[in-house]
């Protein structure tokens, strides 16, 4: 802030130094009176700095940071003269033709920043309409020096000038007139892009691709066949494509949630990545990569493309620390989009891979500016948990224990949701742990902050999960209780599910046929059970559920980790019996004489102990 002042005040020849800090506020808010008044008089140097830049060396990205501070934060174009004149020369060489066109890019990078610059304290209507003005005066003014670098320029510098007004103005909410004009001012962008498309490469389709999707914009709703005539344009220089080019067309592509050539594109992406050199793909772009393929339903990665992005997270990741790079080392962050996004594939990366992440993000808690936020370390958690990918405990204490610290005791309920019902899964929760969380939502809930009913199932699971067995010890049974207490005070638990398994009440009926002891309405809160068998004696009841198909994609045999804990938590009620659910048009009687077997071997050679009329 001060350094921009500096530069502002360095243009008003009136500022002075001073002594006294009564004379300096008077002097700051004079300097800020003259920061913020309109451009009428300030505009006079930069109409003089316009006309001299046919004529003028290039500016460096500094100096034109520079100039975009010292202009103040208005921005407003309204007078001709205050554009170079890129007239038609005919008898001009080529080289003073290319110098012309590096000139015209260079001016409509500088009133981008300008802009973009201007809308943080001036009113974002107003510096939109001015930087439309600008840059449709630019288009017709140099209709034949205008090229495909300069409408990349255009689009890339509207999505600067836009996002920057969203991010300095939280409150500002674009009106339907402010979408209008946007749309229609890309839409004339794109209709002058449309010619040129065959002189475009890999990088300014990615772009452009990116710069609509920041803007929210679909290029086919401007200019139909707009976004197939980019991805071909993509996939046709797609070998001089590098990585953050590949991340920031999937990127887009995932913001729009576009499929473009039908499914072409996704998959020329997917195969090319395969075989790329990935020895440039730093963490971001395999961090966003990832991301976009997740969130992406046509992708449809492979095997394969997952191992290659894994193994070059895995080589960024142990490669950097082992030749002590810590700059090129993965961010909590891109740690934390990572594993998310392997964990909505159901895909497990190598339980090193998955240790590494983990204690690097545990280590970062250490580190003053690079700390992971809570949303990072729940959603590391809940997606090393659902992965069911061992990790050590001692770092997950110290990632649990940074978001209870006293001053990270903020945020919405669903980081200590997803934390609590995450270590439970893992078999790292602790009562200690826990009831730290339900003081914390519980201080959140006074406040208006309601516990959902969803957030409130995994609660109840993590507290089962922590019950302990009726001969523990009585003060440990207290602390439980004591839990169940504080837990009761976010919300009672939740009834079960009215709308079982379809095959539930089929499954029901058959072994009433069977003359059981059928309990087919079980008090179990969302762990989809088809019926408890309860002895007529003391023995142990017999839980009878559905097997679930929720495997990992490249780990067929290990299930995630939610269906492992579901199916712990009810072996702890009783004798676990999983089923395959019964095929549509099965009759009653042909299911009785599929369980009955397998039920005798279940309990132990005989089902007598479970039939009504039966005593033990």
């Amino acid at each position: 802030m001060l350094s921009r002042i500096h530069l502002i005040a360095a243009r008003n020849s009136t500022w002075k130094p001073v002594q006294h800090v009564g004379a300096a506020l008077n002097e700051l808010q004079q300097l800020c009176t003259w920061a913020v008044k309109p451009l009428e008089e300030r505009l006079r140097h930069q109409q003089d700095t316009a006309l001299a830049v046919e004529h003028a060396p290039l500016q460096t990205s500094r100096q034109v940071s520079k100039d975009a501070d010292a202009a103040g934060p208005i921005y407003k174009h309204g007078q001709n003269n205050m554009m170079p004149n890129w007239h038609d020369r005919q008898q001009a060489t080529k080289a003073e033709g290319f110098q012309s066109a590096r000139h015209m890019t260079r001016y409509i990078k500088n009133q981008s920043q300008l802009a973009a610059h201007s809308v943080r304290l001036s009113s974002p209507d107003k510096v939109m309409e001015a930087y439309y003005s600008c840059m449709n005066q630019v288009c017709c003014q140099a209709e034949k020096q205008l090229n495909y670098v300069h409408i990349n320029a255009i689009v890339h510098g509207t999505a600067k000038v836009w996002t920057a007004a969203e991010d300095r103005h939280s409150h500002w909410v674009a009106g339907a007139q402010a979408e209008q004009n946007l749309r229609s001012f890309i839409a004339r962008m794109l209709w002058r892009l449309q010619p040129l498309l065959p002189a475009i490469g890999a990088r300014l389709a990615a772009n452009i691709l990116w710069s609509s999707a920041k803007l929210g914009l679909d290029p086919d709703a401007l200019v139909p066949g707009m976004t197939d005539s980019l991805a071909q344009q993509f996939m046709a220089d797609m070998d001089a494509a590098n990585g953050q080019e590949f991340a920031t067309v999937l990127v887009a592509c995932a913001k729009l949630q576009l499929n473009p050539c039908q499914g072409a594109l996704l998959k020329a992406m997917c195969e090319q990545i395969i075989v790329a050199d990935l020895s440039k793909f730093d963490s971001q772009n395999v961090a966003n990569i990832l991301h976009s393929l997740a969130t992406l339903p046509a992708a449809e990665p492979s095997v394969e493309l997952l191992d290659a992005l894994c193994q070059r997270f895995d080589m960024l990741l142990n490669c950097c620390q082992a030749f002590n790079r810590p700059n090129e080392l993965p961010s909590a962050q891109h740690i934390a989009n990572t594993i998310w996004a392997l964990s909505k594939l159901k895909y497990a990366p190598a339980d090193e891979l998955a240790m590494s992440m983990v204690g690097r993000m545990a280590a970062l808690c250490r580190v003053p500016w690079q700390q992971p936020t809570p949303q990072a370390i729940s959603n590391t958690l809940r997606a090393c948990a659902e992965l069911n990918v061992p990790v050590k405990q001692a770092d997950t204490d110290n990632l649990a224990s940074f978001i209870l610290s006293s001053n990270r005791r903020q945020g919405p309920q669903q980081h200590y949701v997803n934390t609590a019902y995450s270590l439970a899964i893992m078999g790292h929760l602790c009562q200690a742990q826990f009831s730290l969380m339900l003081d914390q939502m519980f201080a959140l809930s006074v406040d208006h902050h309601e516990v959902s009913q969803l957030q409130l199932r995994q609660l109840y699971q993590a507290l089962d999960w922590l019950r302990l067995p009726p001969s523990t010890a009585t003060q440990q049974g207290k602390a439980w209780l004591n839990l169940e207490g504080k837990l009761g005070r976010l919300g009672a638990r939740p009834a079960y599910d009215i709308y079982p398994h379809p095959g539930a009440q089929l499954v029901c009926s058959a072994l009433t046929q069977l003359s059981l002891r059928v309990n087919c309405t079980p008090a179990i809160s969302d762990y989809r059970i088809a019926a408890i068998l309860e002895p007529a004696g003391s023995g142990a009841a017999i839980v009878v559920a559905f097997e679930s198909s929720k495997c990992l994609m490249n780990k067929r045999s290990r299930l995630l980790g939610s269906e492992g804990f579901r199916q712990q938590l009810l072996s702890r009620r009783g004798k676990l019996f999983l089923l395959t659910p019964p095929k549509a048009g099965v009759g009653v009687k042909e299911v009785a004489e599929n369980l009955e077997p397998s039920l005798t071997a279940a309990a132990g050679g005989s089902l007598d102990a479970y039939r009504w009329g039966e005593q033990p």
